[in-house]
């Protein structure tokens, strides 16, 4: 009898050690896969420049294209990455002095586009909305980590987040336009990318600054998503939307930048990341009405319109990776977590700036 109990004793105690064993194993391959993604996409598109780094969007030796976005994107995956033990301080510094150096004059915010070509750098003189909203975001999220450098890079965030009200808010609507160039006097004013709506980072900009405005936003903008997802079975958002006293609509076909401007494309396509982060009841609701159209996809494709037909017959990660983290985020969706997190385990497309970072985001986030 007492054989018998010793028997089960050391079984249970083998399978435990079993069990342990394999949830670490677990954890560290996802921990290298992270640690992988992070290293293949900071070689190929971080470039250092003296003091200064940039991401480029371009792997093209005769021209590198650098925008706002790209290096918004790379402060704050310098951030994740910081985190996890992969990056440190003077990484960040050293994208963060590339956006100081290539601000436009008298404002905080950041050139869309700059074009190096022959060591010779053109610099386009307006900005668009995403990047310095993301690079205000990173700037608070370098504060927590460093926090002896809290002050500055907190007063530099708050320095960007005045001008963005300044020159970037629609004061008809009270949402953001896409850009400082769109001014009334243009064809653009009332346009909005839908991708703006950052409700996580709005609520974090009031946090910091105390400005109700940054809610006032929060709520609009979702009011104006909200009524275009309840115009269709998929819920699916535009990459753009006009947004006028009357209430939003879709933007037509080449309104702005291609035929997909109101069809879910390379803009829209960040929105179940974004909306997913947030805990807000309007929020979630307009990503969960897109999440349950996901699920019912065998695969997932490069756009859609917004009756759910696809636009490409192909797949990427700039859509992938964001469904992903939001199926990550209710268990309701994690057939899609099973379904696309191939995405992690295989070898970035370094031939793809965009694709290639969302991935990398996620991953960061994720693991």
């Amino acid at each position: 009898m007492k054989l018998n109990k010793l028997k089960y004793v050391w079984f249970v105690l083998i399978l435990s050690i079993f069990c342990l064993t394999l949830f670490l194993a677990r954890g560290r391959s996802k921990i290298e896969m992270r640690n992988r993604i992070y290293h293949q996409w900071s070689q190929q598109f971080l470039v250092s420049n003296g003091d200064q780094t940039y991401v480029r969007t371009t792997i093209n030796n005769d021209e590198t294209t650098v925008l706002s976005e790209s290096q918004s994107y790379g402060m704050l995956l310098t951030v994740f990455a910081a985190q996890k033990g992969q990056a440190n301080q003077e990484n960040f510094d050293s994208l963060y002095r590339y956006y100081r150096n290539h601000r436009l004059e008298g404002t905080q915010l950041m050139s869309w586009k700059q074009t190096i070509k022959n060591g010779t750098e053109t610099v386009e003189k307006h900005n668009a909305t995403d990047g310095d909203l993301y690079i205000a975001y990173s700037l608070i999220e370098a504060a927590k980590q460093w926090p002896e450098k809290a002050q500055e890079y907190e007063g530099q965030a708050k320095s960007i987040l005045i001008d963005i009200l300044r020159f970037n808010y629609n004061e008809d609507t009270g949402v953001l336009k896409v850009g400082n160039w769109a001014q009334k006097n243009t064809d653009f004013y009332y346009l909005m990318r839908t991708s703006d709506t950052l409700p996580h980072y709005f609520q974090v900009f009031y946090n910091l600054t105390g400005d109700k405005q940054w809610l006032d936003i929060k709520d609009k903008m979702l009011d104006q998503l909200d009524q275009i997802s309840s115009q269709s079975e998929t819920g699916l958002l535009p990459d753009f939307i006009w947004v006028e006293k009357s209430g939003a609509r879709v933007a037509e076909a080449n309104t702005i930048e291609s035929q997909y401007d109101g069809a879910y494309s390379y803009n829209a396509c960040r929105l179940p990341y974004h909306l997913a982060q947030s805990q807000d009841e309007k929020s979630q609701k307009i990503v969960q009405k897109m999440m349950a159209f996901f699920m019912k996809e065998r695969r997932i494709y490069a756009g859609y319109d917004l009756q759910g037909n696809a636009l490409n017959q192909y797949q990427a990660g700039s859509f992938l990776a964001p469904i992903t983290y939001a199926a990550n985020s209710n268990e309701g969706n994690l057939k899609l977590l099973q379904q696309n997190k191939y995405i992690f385990t295989q070898d970035l497309p370094l031939d793809n700036y965009y694709d290639a970072t969302m991935i990398t985001m996620i991953a960061l986030e994720l693991f």
